[in-house]
Order: structure tokens, then sequence, then C-alpha cells
């Protein structure tokens, strides 16, 4: 068996050369050659797989930047939206407090006392420090102004009816025997079927005739506050009747012990009578 390759390589010009390769160089150089293909063609996708990897790695940075820059301008916005509710919460806190003085000065102007918070009786426990003390102040200035707001809702306001004043309060001369007496309330004069409104908010405590009012209303405003309206000529709310500031009680008359149309208005405070012209120009 013949261990040689003959190559014969012909020229242009019609002459020929001969060459004689052994089999086993030429294997060699087979094998040779199939690994140089192998190393190219992996180092082709080698290289290719890298550029892919590179701009895989290239979007990447741009999304990471992009989201941070998102992200900044999202924090940017929440600290201008925080500022913006710290603005608010502060100027409603000082509206809270302003309300709160001017409601507070005109209840101390007619004489009535703003209750004191509970104290702190009959409790203990360890003591825990309360970081709300060091807050805005919100929760104490709508606890102050609630607790205002729910006096006022049960406070007897404004006139109740149309009318001029044909009586004050205190000390007078009685219209019918002419001596010194007492006047629990005030008396608006007006026509017969003038409409008489409730001055605040609270419970049809009785309604019927009672001697020397007539036809009358008693209204408990609260846990503090009663009106009387005297000298009706029709009632139209019942005993029990849950009524509000403005709703119609009934209408002037002339009943019971009295000398003409008129309202008798009374505002009793705990049990004991309180002049309510002071009150009329609170409504305001």
């Amino acid at each position: 068996m013949e261990n040689n390759i003959h190559i014969i390589v012909a020229a242009g010009d019609g002459r020929s050369r001969s060459m004689v390769v052994k089999k086993r160089v030429a294997k060699a150089l087979a094998v040779a050659a199939s690994v140089v293909g192998v190393i190219l063609v992996v180092s082709l996708y080698l290289s290719y797989n890298s550029l892919a990897q590179q701009r895989i790695l290239i979007q990447l940075e741009s999304d990471v930047h992009r989201l941070s820059t998102q992200n900044s301008q999202l924090l940017s916005q929440v600290c201008q939206q925080e500022t913006e509710k710290q603005e608010l919460l502060s100027n409603a806190v000082n509206n809270l407090n302003e309300r709160s003085s001017k409601i507070e000065s005109i209840l101390t102007k007619v004489g009535i006392e703003i209750p004191a918070t509970e104290g702190d009786l009959n409790s203990g426990g360890p003591y825990i420090a309360d970081m709300s003390d060091f807050g805005d102040g919100s929760e104490d200035a709508l606890f102050v102004s609630q607790q205002l707001m729910d006096i006022v809702e049960t406070l007897p306001l404004g006139i109740p009816c149309e009318g001029y004043l044909s009586s004050s309060f205190g000390a007078r001369r009685d219209p019918f025997n002419g001596r010194k007496a007492f006047h629990s309330g005030i008396d608006i004069a007006h026509y017969v079927g003038t409409k008489v409104y409730a001055t605040a908010s609270g419970t049809v405590k009785s309604r019927g005739a009672v001697s020397g009012y007539g036809n009358m209303v008693k209204v408990a405003n609260g846990d503090r506050f009663v009106t009387v309206f005297g000298h009706l000529d029709k009632i139209l709310v019942k005993r029990g009747q849950q009524i509000a500031r403005g709703d119609v009680i009934g209408t002037m008359g002339n009943t019971g012990r009295s000398t003409g149309p008129h309202l008798h208005y009374e505002i009793r405070d705990q049990g004991k009578a309180i002049n309510p012209y002071s009150f009329t120009y609170l409504a305001e």
C-alpha cells in the first residue's frame, strides 16, 4: 500500500509540477485545517455574542439612567406635594385657631364659660413620651374648635321672629298692675301669625297652654340651655321632636297673660334666666 500522495499542479504555460506528500502529513494538515476552522467559527460566535452582550449592557445602562431620572422627578414631586400639604395644614390650623379665638371671645363677652378638658384623676400607667406633642398642633386645634362648635350648636343665637322689642329683660313695671316686677325674658311685638323660629338645635321638652305664658313651647338645647317661647297663636311642633336652628316652631299670638300680639322669649342657662338680648347679635 502506497504511503505517499502525488499532487500535480498545472501552470498557466502548460508546464506542470508534481509534489509528493506523505499521507500522514496530509492527514495532519487536514486535522490542522479543521481545528483552525473550528477556532474561527468559535471566535466569530464569541465575538458576535460579546457584541450582543455589550448592546444589552448599553441598553440596561440607558434604562437605569432613565429610571433614575424618573425616580428623581417623582421624589421632587413628592417633596413638593409634602411641602404644599404642610402649608395647607398650617393654614388650616391657623384658621381653626383664629375662629376658635373669635368664638371664645364672643362667648366670654356674654358670660359663657368654656368647659375645661377632663383632668388626670384616677389615672396612671407607665410614662411613654407622646411624640404628637411635637407635631403640627392640628389635633389640638381641631379638638378646641370642635368643642366650641358643639357649644355654639346648642347656643341660642339671634332673634326668633320679626318685630320690635317691646319689653326688656330684668326689672320693669308689670303691664297689668303697674307694680315692680322681674321680667325673665324679652318681648318682641308684631302681627298675629308671624313665624317664630328655633334659635338653636334641641328637643321639644314641652308644649301647650301654661298659666301666664299662654300657648308655650319649651326647647332643651343640649345639656345646658333651655329656650322658652310664650303667647303663641299656633304651636307647630310636638313634644320630643328634634329641631334645628331656624325651624319654625309656631306663630306669634296674644294668648295667656298678654296685652297684645307679641312673643315672650326666654333663655335659661342651667335653670337660671339670662338676658336673651346679649345673644341676638351672635348669629352674625
